[in-house]
């Protein structure tokens, strides 16, 4: 998925309980009975599901097999993608030595695994080339500074810089 997909990766959304009129405390916006309809289909074995939406997406957070995750779906109901926190440690040696060369100043904040429905891959932006459906995103810190940086790492370990947030 592409840049408005990974977006959803690095998004803070707060969330609340799941009910057939479940509104958004930031935009009053209803979650939609479709995802909502479509979420246990996808994850037969979820858990405590809780759902939010921003404006564009629902979002529900929930546990599948003793492993929080987060799914994106659409108004239509059609899944987006998955995140889930990921321990910095098992990203590939090499790639971790070339974060701490090219990044000394800066601490590791969080990792997340962004999984892409590949069903859905490249539905937000048809006319870019595919890429792969899993991709890691770690935010970085600098001591001192509020601003973070976010790197894309793909599933061969290239590290490429995806965002600047201040």
């Amino acid at each position: 998925m592409k840049k408005v997909g990974y977006i959803l990766v690095m998004a803070s959304l707060v969330t609340v309980s799941a009910t057939a009129d479940v509104h958004s405390r930031n935009n009053k916006q209803s979650i939609s009975y479709r995802a909502q309809e479509m979420f246990p289909k996808d994850f037969s074995n979820a858990k405590n599901a809780s759902w939010s939406r921003d404006g564009e997406f629902n979002e529900v957070s929930f546990e599948q097999n003793k492993v929080p995750l987060k799914a994106f779906y659409d108004w239509n109901g059609d899944l987006i993608g998955t995140t889930q926190k990921m321990d910095y440690n098992e990203l590939p040696p090499a790639t971790r030595q070339n974060i701490e060369k090219q990044y000394k100043k800066y601490t590791v904040d969080r990792v997340i695994l962004y999984n892409d429905n590949d069903q859905n891959l490249n539905n937000l932006y048809p006319l870019l080339p595919e890429e792969s459906n899993v991709n890691y995103f770690v935010s970085l810190k600098k001591e001192d500074s509020p601003n973070m940086v976010i790197l894309k790492i793909d599933p061969d370990g290239i590290v490429s810089f995806f965002e600047d947030r201040r």
